[in-house]
């Protein structure tokens, strides 16, 4: 990932240095660029508060996997209620407790990787300043791609870390319910080979 996204970013780099030819353009190219990066990082921490806010307040969604592939979809609402397809399980008290411990994991790595994908979207928009920057201070596009890599390995790569470890109690809390609630059994499809898939290779497919 980390080697796509720098090469991705750097492809912008010829083009932003052929600013280097008129100062003038280039130092409004530069301005332009403050107040882009300014604009999207407000915008981004509006989308961070929206997606935050709906995962708390708004059922979580579960579709079935594997051989239970064909049961409908099922839902656990904010307050603990579990349904399947329009049919509203009943629970007890310890059930429930299950429930929203279970949501509480899927909200916490939802939030989580939308704030990768939000991250990555800011080093996008900072490795255009860098690209302008390097227009005046001389430096190489090797330079450039250097710092990309610093900031995408202790960005990203610690988010995807914290991720990750949220994985293993989400797990146990997934066979507490499976033990205790048979109609849960089709969505639960997460298992070991989840957390050792992300923790080897920053990859999560829940």
């Amino acid at each position: 990932m980390k080697k796509h996204l720098a090469t991705a970013l750097l492809c912008m780099l010829p083009l932003l240095a052929a600013c280097g030819q008129d100062n003038n353009a280039a130092q409004g190219a530069a301005d332009a660029s403050r107040k882009t990066t300014s604009e999207l990082r407000g915008r981004m921490q509006e989308v961070r508060e929206k997606v935050r806010t709906e995962i708390q307040s708004e059922d979580i969604e579960l579709d079935a996997k594997g051989a239970d592939k064909d049961a409908p979809e099922a839902r656990i609402t904010p307050a603990g209620d579990f349904y399947v397809g329009d049919r509203q399980i009943e629970i007890d008290d310890a059930q429930r407790a299950l429930l929203l411990k279970y949501r509480g994991h899927v909200a916490e790595v939802g939030a989580a990787g939308a704030e990768i994908g939000l991250q990555a979207a800011e080093l996008a928009t900072d490795a255009v300043g860098e690209a302008i920057k390097g227009i005046f201070t001389g430096d190489s596009e090797q330079d450039i791609e250097k710092r990309l890599e610093n900031d995408i390995e202790g960005k990203i790569k610690a988010s995807v870390t914290q991720l990750c470890q949220q994985l293993p109690p989400m797990l146990e809390t997934q066979q507490a319910l499976v033990e205790s609630l048979p109609e849960f059994v089709p969505y639960a499809d997460m298992d070991q080979g989840d957390i050792d898939d992300c923790m080897d290779e920053g990859k999560v497919d829940i």
